[in-house]
Parts: C-alpha cells; sequence; structure tokens
C-alpha cells in the first residue's frame, strides 16, 4: 500500500533529520546539542581508551559512515572480552565519564542516552579489524564494512537488510571476503539484498 501524503512528510523528515545528523557528527562538524548521542559516544570512547578496552562502534551510526541515510538515534559498540570485568572493577571511571556505575552491561550516560554493548560471537576479531576514521573531531574506531555486513546478516532484521542495501550503494565489498564470515544461507540472503539493491 503507498504512502499517504503525510506519512510521506514524515519519512522524509526523518530522512532528513537522519542526514543532518550524519553531516553534524560524521563530517566533524561541531557537534550541535540537538545531536543526542554525540556526547555519549565521545564519553564511550574515553573511558574505552582509558581503561584500555579494546572497541569498535557499530550499528546506526557505523551504517551511516559507510553510505545509509536513515535516521538513528542510539550508539552501539562491541568491546573485547572481558569489558564487564574491567567496568566493575573502575566504578569511579565509569562516574568520570557520565555513565551509571552499577550498569556494565550497557552503560547508560547522565544524558539519558543508553550506550548498547553488542555480544557477538566474533566480537574479539570485529575489535581487531576495527579501522580509525574522524568522527566528531576525534579519532573513533569503527567496525570495518565486511564485519559491519556480516553482523547486520546474521541479525537478520528488516532494517538490516535496508542498512545493507544502501552501504552496497555506497561502500566497495569483497563477497568472497564476506562469505568466510557468515553462513551459506546468509550468503545466499546477502545476495537477494544486492539484486534487489
Amino acid at each position: 500500500m503507498p504512502a499517504t501524503a503525510n506519512q510521506l512528510g514524515q519519512i522524509l523528515d526523518r530522512m532528513d533529520y537522519g542526514r543532518a545528523l550524519k553531516s553534524q557528527l560524521l563530517m566533524n562538524s561541531k557537534p550541535e546539542s540537538w545531536v543526542p548521542y554525540a556526547q555519549p559516544l565521545l564519553d564511550a570512547v574515553e573511558l574505552f581508551e582509558e581503561l584500555k578496552i579494546g572497541y569498535a562502534l557499530i550499528g546506526g551510526v557505523a551504517a551511516m559512515y559507510y553510505g545509509r541515510a536513515r535516521f538513528t538515534e542510539d550508539v552501539d559498540f562491541v568491546a573485547v572480552t572481558g569489558h564487564m570485568d574491567i567496568f566493575t572493577a573502575h566504578p569511579a571511571e565509569l562516574e568520570k565519564h557520565h555513565f551509571a556505575p552499577d550498569c556494565v552491561h550497557k552503560l547508560y550516560h547522565q544524558s539519558g542516552i543508553q550506550v548498547d554493548l553488542w555480544k557477538d560471537e566474533y566480537a574479539d576479531q570485529i575489535v581487531a579489524n576495527a579501522i580509525p576514521v574522524e568522527l566528531a573531531g576525534r579519532s573513533v574506531r569503527i567496525i570495518e564494512p565486511h564485519d559491519l555486513l556480516a553482523m547486520k546478516l546474521r541479525a537478520g532484521r528488516l532494517k538490516d537488510d535496508y542498512d545493507i542495501s544502501q552501504i552496497l550503494l555506497n561502500t566497495k565489498i569483497d563477497e568472497s571476503r564476506l562469505a568466510a564470515m557468515v553462513t551459506a544461507e546468509q550468503m545466499a540472503h546477502f545476495g537477494e539484498i544486492k539484486r534487489r539493491a
């Protein structure tokens, strides 16, 4: 069923908002106060670096970096095995970087933004493959695009299919490399997404 004029307007507004967020956060303009997750993202990166925890920025912000033009409201990371033990042992550092010290499986920022720490069986490899990029005026380690596509194929959600199609339009992907990271069924699904993109 086609979108009504009102629905289309809402969709376009969300897309414009997503593009504005990308411009402000990813293109290294000074983050504006309306970019809700800029400070929590930077605080999380500083926390990881201070505690020497390997990390990679993933999720919607990473997808935006690689070409997705869609709205996102949250910040997602993967971190190396054992990061929760390190957080538990350093509650003062969590507070120093504006996170609640009593939760270590997610980071609750004082701004009200939640920073999700994804559990992925390949987290250590994702962190090892992460690449440094400049986001919001500083160096941040971001998931490598093949790892991002593999994570999204493993998640198998409709929004991940859209993200994959948008990333394919803007990022060169080595399919043989991707095939080594996912199941044959997931790779077949990738082929369907690519044909539709």
